[in-house]
This record gives structure tokens, C-alpha cells and sequence, in this order.
């Protein structure tokens, strides 16, 4: 009997062996079927995928609610391996990027906003130079040639108006000076002589002849006089120092030319040193008013317009120049003239804005970069530029959903503009999103990138 059993599990056995094989390859072959067709998933799901989370390509308004509330319905209705609804499990809860946060938690880690319309702003980010104020700019040459005798102001130095730059000795300034006082001597006898000449007349002493003979001496003489002393303006002498002129005669200030500063500023340029012979035709300095320059920009054509007809209308065209000397740094411009040709090569035509430098930060030949704001028809549905994150080439928000649960909202962003992004689809106006802290809903949620999740 015992014989005939053993014989019996003998047989069974290779029937045994057969069926798990066969069995095995159908787990396996079925496996890899579903596998292949992207309905087997092993690890944690991207509820994004399947439609549980925004996936961010809705168009209209009313679509995106309906979407959202179709969202929300699969998110409560999530089950997962544990038998729970997947949004009640701590373990879970994750893989529908839905996080749990206690309000008090919340108040402290975290801010929020509220989506809604802003107006529509394009901005356009240039590059150029830092270059002077040329209606601020003036060079200084000397009202007459001779020899440098004493250099006053140095190149960088801040000047005033008619502060003495150099001292020169100039035989020109000593001729003119010369001229004036023959001039002045025959106006004074001119005068006298008139005088004379006029009591005798009006005595019937002297003939009408001699009267008017003297007169027209004194106008010559007054009009040679008047030609003298504007001359002496010319090397840059006043009133006083005019009539000083007779005291000079006998001393060495008689050919000492001052050269003074036209306006107030900086010296920029120095081409004079003691003992150097000038003439009327050089540069000696050349001065800056520092406190407002030009930064040139090259705009694109495609750009012109909007600027153009803003510029025609007499409106404020607002710019913020950046240099990186000064990072961080923002000087305020004004846009203020659009250049009347465009470069055959680059296609772009020069923009000037005007910038105020008071503190001299910004130096001629600087590289400068500037945000030109245009505020455009109609307006946007934004956020704040710290409410959106990304991950794996996709970008998203923290919505509040409900009491203690924020979720993760797919969203497609446009253009950013100080501070913050238009959403063009992905979340709904009205909606609460988390504006600073999302950081830490969003290490919460990337929990699988870690090893943790069900599988753990």
C-alpha cells in the first residue's frame, strides 16, 4: 500500500511541475502586456497623468472650473493600498500632491494670496552704455595764446563756475589791455574836448563847425572804447577788473590771463601743464556736469511701436537702468528720445534715457541694463513670482483646497513682471494660493524622489 502511494506522488509530481510553469509564464507574459500598454504601475502615480491633478492645457474660465471640480471629486475618491481614502492617509497623501498643514503650522510657515486680474504689462529688458550728457558737457580753450604759468585745478577734480583753472601768461590779453588804455585816454579827451567845445558854442564864441566836430571825435572815441572793453570780456574780465586795469600797468599782472571754469563740474579731460605754450585752437580741459547722463540702448523694430506712440503723445516712458558695479542697485530713467534711423546691420534703431546720477555712481562707458515697463490694453490673472515652483520640467502652484489641505495645481505660466507671473491656464481668479513657504509644501509632496511612499 505504501509502496503503491509512493508510485502515485511520483506521477502527480511532473503534472505539478508543468502547471506552475505554465502558470508562471502567464503571470509574467500578462505582466508584460500591461506593463508595456502603460496600464501596470509600479511605485507611486503621477495623479497629474491621469487627470486627478491640473495638467495645465484648459483655455477658457468655465472650463478650468469644470475641470477643477471633476479634479476635486477624484481626489476624494482616491483609494490607496492601505483601504483609505488616499487623501486621509499620511503615508499616501502625497502621491495626489495634496499636503496636510494645521492652521497653526500654517500661520507661521507660510503666506498667501489671492489669485486675481492685474493690468496687462509688457516689458522690455535692453542692453546698452553709459555715456555723457552732452548738452552738460563743454570744453575749454584759452581766449589767447602764450604761456602756462601755474595750473590751478587737476584732472577728477570738482569744480565751480569761474573758479580759476590756469594761469596764463598771454601777450594778447597785454596788447588788448594796451589798446583799452590808448582807447580810454582818447575818450577822455574826446570827452573834454566836446565839452569845451559845446560852452563856446552855446556863448557864441566858438563856430557851429567846431561843435560838431567835437562831437563826432567823442562818438568815434566812444565807440573804439565800447569795442575795447568788449574785448576785454572776451578773456573772460568783468566790470572790475576793467577798470582795475590802469593800477596793472605797473605791475606783473598786467598779461596774467585766468582761465576759469565755464560751468560747475568735473574735470573729465586735462591736456595743460606749467610751461606749456597754448593757443586758441586747443582743449586745455574739458568739463562734466556728472549728475544726469545718457545711457544708449539698441530697441529691435519689433519694440518701436508701443514706445513710438507713447513717446509722440507726450507721455512719461519710465526705465530701470542696472549696471554691475551696483548690483541690487536700481537708478530710476526716463525714456526721452527714440533715434530717426535704423541700423541696416542690426535692424534696431537707438533709445536714450535720461538717468539721474547724483551720487556719480554710474561712469561714462559702463555696460547698463534696463527694464522698460509699458502698461498694455486689458489685464492678466497673476501670482506672485514665488508661488510658482517646478519639477521635472513642469511648473506648479499650492492651492488651498479645503480646511487643512492644500493641493498641487499644474498651471502654465507667461511673461514675468516685477515680482509677478501671468498665469495663462491651470488655476481659476479667486482661487488662495501660497505665495511665500511653498518651498516646503513642495519637499513634502517629492517624498517618492526620497524612498518614501506606500512602498516603504
Amino acid at each position: 500500500m505504501s509502496e503503491k502511494k509512493r508510485q502515485n506522488n511520483i506521477s502527480i509530481r511532473p503534472k505539478t511541475n508543468n502547471l506552475g510553469t505554465a502558470l508562471f509564464l502567464f503571470v509574467v507574459l500578462t505582466g508584460a502586456i500591461l506593463w508595456l500598454s502603460g496600464n501596470l504601475h509600479f511605485g507611486s502615480r503621477n495623479f497629474a497623468d491621469i487627470g486627478i491633478l491640473d495638467t495645465g492645457h484648459g483655455d477658457e474660465h468655465e472650463s478650468q472650473t469644470n475641470e477643477s471640480i471633476s479634479r476635486e471629486q477624484s481626489l476624494e475618491e482616491a483609494m490607496c493600498e492601505h483601504g483609505k481614502r488616499t487623501i486621509d492617509c499620511d503615508i499616501c497623501r502625497y502621491e495626489l500632491g495634496v499636503v496636510k498643514l494645521q492652521p497653526s503650522v500654517a500661520n507661521a510657515l507660510i503666506e498667501t494670496t489671492v489669485v486675481k486680474d492685474t493690468p496687462r504689462i509688457t516689458t522690455l529688458k535692453l542692453t546698452g552704455q553709459v555715456q555723457l550728457d552732452e548738452t552738460r558737457v563743454v570744453d575749454v580753450v584759452s581766449t589767447g595764446s602764450g604761456q602756462v604759468k601755474r595750473v590751478e585745478k587737476l584732472l577728477g577734480q570738482e569744480v565751480a563756475k569761474g573758479d580759476t583753472l590756469a594761469v596764463i601768461h598771454s601777450a594778447d590779453l597785454g596788447q588788448a589791455k594796451a589798446q583799452f588804455l590808448e582807447v580810454q585816454a582818447r575818450l577822455e579827451l574826446a570827452t573834454s574836448t566836446f565839452e569845451r567845445e559845446k560852452e563856446l558854442y552855446e556863448k557864441k564864441i566858438s563856430s557851429k563847425a567846431d561843435y560838431l566836430g567835437a562831437s563826432s571825435e567823442l562818438k568815434a572815441a566812444q565807440a573804439y572804447y565800447a569795442a575795447a572793453e568788449r574785448r576785454l570780456r572776451l578773456f573772460g574780465l568783468d566790470a572790475e577788473q576793467i577798470n582795475a586795469i590802469k593800477s596793472e600797468k605797473e605791475n606783473g599782472l598786467f598779461a596774467q590771463l585766468l582761465l576759469r571754469a565755464p560751468q560747475s563740474g568735473t574735470i573729465i579731460a586735462q591736456n595743460i601743464s606749467t610751461g606749456a605754450l597754448v593757443d586758441t585752437t586747443q582743449s586745455l580741459y574739458t568739463i562734466a556736469d556728472l549728475s544726469n547722463v545718457w545711457v544708449w540702448y539698441d530697441l529691435y523694430e519689433k519694440d518701436l511701436a508701443v514706445l513710438h506712440d507713447r513717446l509722440l503723445s507726450g507721455r512719461t516712458v519710465p526705465a530701470k537702468v542696472r549696471v554691475k558695479a551696483f548690483e541690487g542697485e536700481v537708478f530710476d530713467g526716463v525714456v526721452d528720445l527714440i533715434g530717426s534711423q535704423v541700423d541696416e546691420h542690426t535692424r534696431t534703431v537707438k533709445l536714450r534715457v535720461q538717468v539721474k546720477n547724483e551720487q556719480r555712481k554710474l561712469k561714462p562707458g559702463m555696460f547698463a541694463e534696463a527694464e522698460i515697463s509699458i502698461r498694455l490694453e486689458g489685464s492678466i490673472m497673476a501670482v506672485p513670482s514665488s508661488a510658482v515652483l517646478s519639477d521635472e520640467g513642469k511648473t506648479f502652484i499650492f492651492q488651498h483646497w479645503k480646511k487643512d489641505l492644500w493641493v498641487r495645481r499644474d498651471v502654465r505660466v507667461g511673461e514675468d513682471h516685477e515680482g509677478m507671473v501671468e498665469v495663462l491656464n491651470g488655476i481659476t481668479k479667486g482661487a488662495t494660493v501660497v505665495s511665500r513657504g511653498a518651498f516646503m509644501l513642495k519637499s513634502d509632496i517629492l517624498r517618492e524622489k526620497m524612498g518614501a511612499g506606500c512602498a516603504d
